[in-house]
């Protein structure tokens, strides 16, 4: 619970400085961070209400009061289906003094709600949240880097035990294969999980959807998996072959290697994000594959599988110690096969540490 308080007076603090009376924060990855509520939105309002001045209350539905009472938000109000929880709230508000000239709203709260909450409280001036939370969020604790590190040793162990059935695969589809993973990687507890199995010349397509491909002998396999493990992401990518590659293929390996330790050996204190992104695009143009390298090299990475600053050409923002993101780079040539190497790090006061033990090396499966 500490934790959460924490944050909470962080966020107020926050506040504090941007002039913003209250924020309205919704089912999401914030509420997650603040409060470890973790549902998916419905149609039904709930908030946490965090004031800059007075006590935070939870406004939710009958129906949650059960999932809601362990939140480190004593204070909760709720409504019954047939009531209206914006004059509910409206109500509430008032007798709290709570002013709304200035409201910061959650970046992830859907239209159905942020429109009646503006008829609501029409004299207020509603702004993302995502200035006030964000940069709180850039910087992992060691508790959660121990839980982001846990989810990766969870990702490594899944991927060893499918790719350790070998000649198995040979046959199966895509989505057989995904189906086992997802098995495979639920024994670690790991939720949200979601993947991209790519065989073959579907292997080139970057945001490929698994579908029917079949793993076949003289064909590349690449896996994109990523979930999350009590509210911290792992995400990795491994390309393996299928019987003996063509020399082109080993060829692209090796430069996506290359391109993953360069940029890797650029993820320290002091340089840019941006920094790590050239260090890998400068080793896949310099071989001559820079056309087909068509993504950013990274993302930040936590309570979000996506969050905070892209790790690319442009993104002048200082690497720090606590921050951690991905770094992927990528060759996809079209009709042929794709090569990407990920692996999530974390930034220490000395550099990089590689969070997947997974080789980075590739694996042919004879």
């Amino acid at each position: 619970m500490d934790v959460y308080l924490e944050r909470m007076k962080k966020v107020r603090e926050e506040m504090a400085r941007a002039d913003v009376d209250v924020f309205m924060v919704s089912p999401s990855s914030n509420c997650l961070y603040l409060t470890g509520y973790a549902l998916d939105p419905d149609e039904r309002l709930l908030l946490l209400i965090l004031p800059q001045k007075g006590t935070p209350f939870i406004l939710a539905n009958l129906l949650y009061k059960e999932q809601t009472k362990s939140l480190p938000v004593e204070d909760q109000v709720f409504w019954k289906d047939g009531e209206d929880p914006f004059s509910l709230l409206a109500s509430e508000i008032k007798k709290r003094n709570i002013r709304v000239t200035k409201t910061a709203l959650e970046p992830q709260i859907p239209a159905l709600f942020t429109l009646p909450l503006s008829h609501t409280f029409p004299d207020a001036v509603f702004m993302l949240g995502s200035s006030i939370i964000d940069n709180l969020r850039k910087y992992k604790d060691e508790s959660e880097l121990n839980l982001i590190r846990r989810a990766c040793r969870e990702s490594d162990r899944a991927m060893t035990a499918m790719i350790d059935k070998g000649n198995y695969w040979i046959g199966k589809t895509e989505s057989e294969f995904l189906m086992e993973l997802t098995m495979e990687i639920n024994k670690g507890r790991v939720t949200n999980f979601s993947a991209s199995v790519q065989t073959g010349a579907n292997a080139a397509i970057p945001h490929y959807t698994t579908d029917a491909g079949i793993i076949e002998k003289g064909k590349c396999l690449l896996c994109d998996y990523y979930g999350r493990y009590e509210g911290y992401f792992t995400d990795c990518t491994r390309t393996f072959h299928f019987g003996k590659p063509e020399a082109e293929f080993e060829k692209v390996y090796a430069i996506v290697l290359e391109a993953h330790l360069a940029a890797e050996a650029k993820a320290i204190p002091g340089n840019l994000l941006e920094d790590v992104d050239i260090a890998a695009r400068s080793v896949i143009t310099k071989y001559g594959y820079g056309e087909y390298f068509t993504h950013r090299v990274g993302h930040g990475l936590g309570v979000d599988v996506h969050e905070g600053s892209s790790v690319n050409t442009g993104v002048k923002v200082p690497i720090e110690p606590g921050m951690v993101f991905t770094i992927e780079p990528g060759i996809y040539i079209p009709g042929r096969f794709g090569v990407r190497i990920e692996n999530t790090v974390a930034i220490g006061e000395n550099g990089p540490e590689a969070l997947h033990k997974f080789p980075r090396e590739l694996r042919v499966i004879e």
